[in-house]
């Protein structure tokens, strides 16, 4: 399973699911980094299956896509919080 871009309501579609700190064990699914704050998951491996009560739309990617590290897409979701 990959980023579904907000589409799903687990980690998969979640903002806070880092491709860019991910690893996979044994050959098992991808196990990507939450960096969430506060949540349950927060700084562990997870599975894109996984769900939790912090998950926030992805949409617009993860808070840490490249080329710049999500600087311009954790904009884009504080404006769109704000408003």
């Amino acid at each position: 399973m990959s980023r579904t871009y907000g589409e799903t309501k687990n980690c998969a579609g979640c903002r806070f699911w880092s491709e860019m700190l991910a690893q996979c064990r044994g050959g098992g699914s991808v196990e990507a980094m939450c960096l969430v704050d506060d949540g349950a998951f927060s700084g562990k491996y997870v599975t894109a299956r996984q769900r939790c009560d912090k998950w926030k739309s992805g949409h617009l990617g993860a808070v840490d896509d490249p080329p710049n590290y999500g600087e311009e897409t954790r904009a884009l979701y504080a404006e769109e919080d704000a408003a």
